[in-house]
């Protein structure tokens, strides 16, 4: 039993280490618990986290590996992710301008408000996200002892990175929400914004780059 936890531990170290790290999953949440509400980071986090448990199982299975012995197939989740990346970069970027964009933007933060939207756009940024699949198919080969049944193990890993990703960005919706109660100034909301989008198309940015071909 011992031999099988030190590796679990281990793993969930170096997954920490990812999850702790700054990168779109973490933006989208702050963004919509600032800016939105809750019950939509909240959605963003459980969305992320069907997002991973998607990756791990097709790690499990072996679809991660089909993923990254197919160039083509690889190349086109890639270039896809980077699309909607760029595309939800840009629109935060955008400027608003007068009342009518104020009402529509009223409009649209009521509809992002539940949980469903938030939890869609958790779920399409992970998908979309080739670098997941890649991380799960080097480090669970990495992390799975010798002598146990490998795909009861890797969804075991695969677990433990959904529990461990969700619980941080359920916690980083909460505390987003309540610093959204006092940060609620429009301009401290557009600079949020603008520093959102420029994470999004800095992700984009390195998706495309990792795509050429050297």
């Amino acid at each position: 039993m011992p031999d099988m936890l030190l590796p679990i531990l281990t793993f969930a170290a170096a997954w920490g280490v990812l999850v702790l790290t700054p990168g779109t999953e973490t933006a989208l949440v702050i963004r919509l618990g600032m800016n939105v509400g809750r019950s939509a980071a909240l959605g963003a986090a459980l969305g992320t986290g069907t997002g991973l448990a998607l990756w791990g199982v097709g790690t499990a299975f072996g679809v991660s590996a089909l993923v990254a012995a197919s160039p083509t197939l690889y190349l086109t989740l890639q270039w896809a992710g980077a699309i909607y990346l760029a595309f939800l970069g840009i629109r935060l970027l955008r400027p608003s301008t007068g009342a009518n964009d104020q009402a529509q933007a009223d409009v649209q933060a009521r509809w992002v408000a539940g949980m469903g939207t938030g939890y869609q756009r958790g779920l399409l940024t992970t998908c979309l996200n080739p670098l997941v699949g890649v991380f799960d198919l080097t480090a669970f080969a990495q992390f799975i002892p010798a002598g146990v049944e490998r795909v009861s193990y890797s969804l075991l890993l695969a677990g433990v990175q959904v529990v461990m990703a969700v619980v941080w960005y359920a916690v980083l919706a909460c505390l987003a929400f309540s610093l959204g109660r006092v940060l609620s100034s429009p301009k401290v909301v557009r600079a949020l914004d603008m520093l959102t989008g420029v994470v999004f198309l800095y992700f984009a940015f390195r998706l495309v780059l990792s795509g050429l071909p050297a």
